[in-house]
């Protein structure tokens, strides 16, 4: 909740009129955001190698073998009746320290490797170029919240498909509502409030796969 005074009024402040009501609607962003973030990152028993969707170890960093071991661990989920889920990853979600990496894997065309530290050959095409859509995001390096990382990446299907995590409005209502009222009697003014009715949960661990980036 926010007041304008009677001196604002007064005043005719405009921007302290228009001002509270965008500051309440960014406030009720950043709030869905951060519990969003918050339940999805608090995923330990829901990407977990028990549900056959999480995978540590140095084999796991983001590059082309780690990719493919994802992507294998993925595809080869099944659903509860045993029989394979015909869906196919399509989302890459990294942290912003991964980012530059995730771009180059989705845009190079070539991977050539180092002769002088490996006398395996390798093929110069990128299997993965263009195959998933990358996201990023600040709070999963965040460490303020639970399970931050700079090196765990996700693959994921598209949510239309099969959701990892859902988020629910009330009456279908995906915008705050702002509303105004005179101060009280004591006080000389007008007061505001915002209102954002939501809830969120973890909805099917067969939608994604956590490769934790490191041992």
């Amino acid at each position: 909740m926010f007041s304008i005074t009677r001196t604002d009024l007064i005043n005719d402040d405009l921007g302290a009129l228009t001002g509270v009501p965008s500051q309440l609607g960014r406030g009720a962003a950043l709030k869905l955001n951060d519990v969003f973030w918050r339940t999805f990152m608090d995923n330990a028993s829901f990407f977990s190698v028990a549900n056959k969707n999480y995978a540590a170890g140095a084999d796991t960093a983001l590059n082309i073998d780690g990719l493919t071991k994802a992507e294998q661990m993925f595809l080869d989920q099944t659903g509860p009746d045993g029989y394979p889920l015909a869906i196919v990853p399509e989302i890459l979600l990294v942290p912003n320290a991964l980012y530059a990496v995730a771009q180059q894997l989705m845009n190079a065309t070539e991977i050539r490797e180092d002769g002088n530290t490996t006398a395996k050959k390798y093929p110069t095409n990128n299997p993965h170029a263009g195959k998933f859509r990358v996201q990023r995001t600040s709070y999963l390096s965040n460490t303020l919240l639970s399970g931050n990382s700079t090196k765990a990446w996700y693959l994921l299907a598209d949510p239309a498909n099969l959701p990892t995590i859902e988020v629910a409005f009330l009456n279908g209502v995906e915008s705050p509502m702002v509303e105004s009222a005179e101060a009280d009697f004591r006080n000389l003014g007008v007061q505001f409030r915002g209102v954002f009715d939501y809830g969120v949960a973890r909805f099917d661990f067969r939608g994604g796969a956590k490769m934790r980036g490191e041992a």
